[in-house]
């Protein structure tokens, strides 16, 4: 037990303000308590007490006489006044512990409530607390789902824990929609292990798990033939008979499907080939194929496609390359064909520069977002990030109404998308 030290100030100052203790007990009934004790059995001072005493009435008669004053009698001293300072001593010593004691800095079981209800509060607090902060985290969660549910284009942030698997898929009417998969890491360790695949083999393992009619497309992917690599060239062995060579139309969609499965890979180039590992020709060229070259820089702008279903996707507009990013962005505005509609409204004009650190678009009225149809404003801002990708630039808006749209941040350059056209890999 630990005690706590005073020095004679704090002593009698504590003294002093202990409570005044009375007993209304008569001398006899204190002393036959204390005489109870066993621990005071002994004591010479309560023995000499118990010695019988005079009563009232004797020690009246032994009062001197008017005729004893000369000769005046010696009384016997009381031993009361005596007995009455043992006692007092002997209850302050008892106070006097007990005060002390109190003031200890000891542990008191009888505190054990209040300090376990005090946890319990600060439980109680703190679990709410909790809890108010798990029900903002998913009302901001379902804030963010419900903004990025408009984008349509996968960027960075979306593969935290997943890869992406790119393959070209054929409309109805457009030549190729670029098309972007996300895979789960742990799917992709599931079908391949540790070792990290290559294109070819994702391409052979996961094209024939893609339902196209389920997009509103025809089906056309695993392709014909035999894909097999020769060094950095990605060979396609053709049959004899095929979809592909039926039709100038059909000839552009599987190159422009080949180039958007392909470009984001480690291979070089593509080479079309005869069975006999001559180089395929085409009959509406009229002359051997030569190897396509596969690199990222494909400059295209994009375009809004809607497919006979209603879905709609960001796309080049038939693959049409250009030389400058300014080019690209400017020429968006312009309708070359039925096909593919420009995502500018006809009322939104814009100029095009370029920064360190990136591309600028600036519109010559303040452009409010929010007198668009809220998908359509989407549409435009991330055809716009799409086509500056294409050169491998950032994007930023100025002169727009909004700061912030959908998630993204209007007064920075936004973020490279790493591929148009979303999708999950079932």
């Amino acid at each position: 037990m630990t005690h706590k030290q005073f020095d004679d100030d704090q002593l009698e100052q504590m003294l002093n303000n202990a409570p005044k203790l009375t007993d209304h007990r008569s001398k006899e009934e204190v002393l036959k308590r204390l005489l109870a004790d066993a621990r005071l059995q002994d004591n010479i001072h309560l023995q000499e007490a118990m010695q019988p005493q005079m009563d009232d009435k004797e020690q009246e008669q032994a009062e001197p006489t008017q005729q004893d004053d000369v000769y005046p009698i010696k009384r016997r001293k009381s031993r009361w006044p005596m007995f009455s300072s043992i006692a007092a001593i002997f209850v302050l010593t008892i106070a006097g512990y007990l005060l002390f004691t109190n003031n200890a800095p000891v542990k008191d079981e009888a505190n054990a409530p209040i300090e376990n209800f005090s946890i319990q509060e600060d439980r109680e607090v703190t679990e709410g607390d909790n809890a108010d902060g798990v029900m903002k985290a998913n009302i901001e969660a379902e804030d963010r789902a419900r903004m990025l549910s408009l984008r349509t284009s996968v960027y960075e942030e979306d593969l935290a824990n997943a890869v992406v698997f790119k393959i070209g898929l054929p409309g109805g009417n457009a030549d190729s929609i670029p098309m972007t998969y996300i895979i789960p890491n742990e799917k992709l360790t599931a079908d391949f292990g540790k070792k990290k695949p290559t294109i070819l083999q994702m391409y052979k393992k996961y094209a024939p798990q893609i339902d196209e009619e389920a997009l509103g497309l025809a089906n056309y992917h695993p392709y014909k033939g035999e894909l097999k690599e020769e060094g950095e060239t990605l060979v396609h062995v053709l049959p004899e008979k095929n979809e592909y060579d039926v039709a100038s139309a059909s000839v552009t969609k599987y190159l422009n499907s080949l180039k958007d499965t392909f470009s984001d890979s480690e291979y070089k180039a593509i080479s079309v080939k005869q069975a006999d590992g001559s180089a395929y020709e085409f009959s509406q060229a009229g002359e051997p194929s030569e190897p396509i070259p596969l690199t990222n820089a494909n400059h295209y702008n994009y375009y809004l496609y809607t497919e006979e279903n209603g879905t709609e996707y960001l796309s080049p507009d038939f693959h049409q390359t250009y030389p400058t990013v300014i080019e690209a962005l400017l020429t968006m505005r312009d309708k070359k064909d039925d096909v593919y509609v420009p995502v500018v409204p006809d009322s939104v004009t814009y100029t095009v520069k370029e920064e360190e650190g990136g591309v600028v678009v600036t519109f010559d009225t303040p452009l409010d977002l929010s007198t668009m149809d809220a998908v359509r404003a989407t549409q435009l801002i991330e055809a716009m990030m799409l086509t500056a990708a294409s050169f491998d630039k950032k994007l930023r808006l100025d002169n727009v109404v909004q700061d912030n749209w959908e998630g993204f941040d209007l007064t920075q350059f936004l973020p490279i998308p790493v591929g148009a056209n979303k999708q999950i890999m079932p």
